[in-house]
């Protein structure tokens, strides 16, 4: 673009600065407006914008619903438990006199671990015993005097009644007597000594606290759904967090036959076989219990699903836009669960993003996490081959 400006004036007549910016004025005015329309034609026409398709995508990752295998597990944190344990009391009162066992110590059924001062007891029987033995002898005496019509028949029956009951006093006499004597009620191990020597003990004192270790188990609170697939006899793989990567097997003892209504769980009892000694009660466990296996099974991995159970979601991405649909699963493991209705091997599904998309929105696939997965298969295969 070209342009002319063309100022005259007459030389001849005196000029002064006034005039001179006067006439200056209006050709700054007119250099302004030409150079600003000169610029205005000479920039050129800006790039049209971003299309909204390609402004409004939401960027997402996704992965492919496949179809195989699937291994149900269950895996939960408990305590193990002795299936054999008691606290031992003093069933009469006394003075320890003596203390037979430590903490620690494997003990045998029947043997004395305590004993405690049974003098009173010892007197109380001697007595029942005297007294007894008069009885005894009265009901002879009254049986011959009976024989020659010399008593009443209700008054040998009253001999005898008497007798009877002392005998019984005797027997219950001779019992603590021999409850002053404390012992093991079966095979096991001294977990705690609750007393001392010389301390007075009353009736019901603990005495000490013990446990069978080579019997021990295990209780799970299952989720109804799982419990259903969950039998007596199966397996169940655990470790102990004590004993580092170690690993334990036990089988599921029973199953309870109701489902607590509070919490919508079934106890489940797993029976440890603990004869070499090497676990303790009270020691913190995680059980796993691989209850079925599914052999061509419908997958998607867990991430992608949204919402609770009964009204599960999952977005599919159809023609490059999310689509809303409702899922329902089945049994999970690991990172993968099963779907049993609303979507079939092949679906692309979004497993990343997913929280902030609506129907219908548009969306970018930044990663595939199953074609990738195929693809470095694919590599690897051909690589060896051509290694090969």
């Amino acid at each position: 673009m070209s342009f002319s400006v063309i100022v005259s004036y007459n030389t001849t007549q005196a000029t002064t600065p006034m005039s001179r910016l006067t006439l200056l004025l209006p050709l700054s005015f007119a250099l302004a407006a030409a150079l600003t329309a000169c610029s205005s034609a000479s920039v050129p026409p800006q790039s049209a914008a971003k299309t909204p398709e390609s402004k409004d995508a939401q960027p997402v990752e996704t992965a492919r619903v496949v179809q195989g295998e699937l291994t149900a597990r269950y895996a939960a944190t408990t305590t193990l438990q002795a299936e054999h344990e008691a606290k031992l009391i003093s069933e009469v009162p006394g003075t320890v006199m003596e203390l037979l066992v430590e903490e620690g110590d494997s003990v045998h059924k029947g043997q004395l671990l305590a004993r405690v001062d049974a003098t009173h007891s010892r007197l109380q029987l001697r007595e029942a015993e005297a007294d007894l033995q008069r009885r005894k002898n009265e009901v002879a005496r009254g049986e011959k005097l009976l024989a020659r019509q010399l008593i009443a028949a209700n008054a040998q029956d009253q001999a005898e009644s008497d007798f009877a009951v002392r005998r019984a006093e005797v027997d219950l006499a001779r019992v603590r007597v021999d409850k002053s004597g404390i012992r093991a009620p079966f095979d096991g191990v001294i977990t705690r000594r609750w007393i001392k020597q010389g301390q007075l003990l009353a009736a019901n004192d603990a005495v000490f606290d013990m446990a069978n270790f080579a019997d021990l188990r295990a209780e799970l609170l299952v989720p109804e759904r799982d419990a259903v697939a969950i039998a007596a006899g199966q397996t169940v793989d655990f470790s102990v967090d004590a004993l580092g990567s170690r690993h334990f097997e036990a089988k599921v003892e029973r199953v309870a036959p109701v489902v607590d209504r509070d919490s919508g769980t079934v106890k489940v009892t797993v029976r440890v076989d603990n004869r070499d000694r090497s676990l303790r009660p009270g020691l913190f466990a995680r059980m796993d219990i691989a209850f079925l296996h599914l052999a061509n099974a419908v997958l998607m991995p867990k991430a992608a699903v949204l919402g609770s159970r009964g009204a599960e979601v999952a977005y599919v991405i159809e023609d490059g836009k999310a689509h809303r649909q409702s899922i329902r699963t089945g049994y999970d493991s690991d990172s993968r669960v099963q779907v049993l209705e609303g979507l079939t091997a092949g679906a692309e599904v979004v497993v990343t993003g997913q929280a902030s998309l609506n129907e219908g929105a548009l969306v970018e696939v930044l990663h595939n996490e199953s074609d990738t997965r195929i693809a470095q298969t694919r590599a690897l295969a051909k690589s060896e081959k051509s290694g090969g």
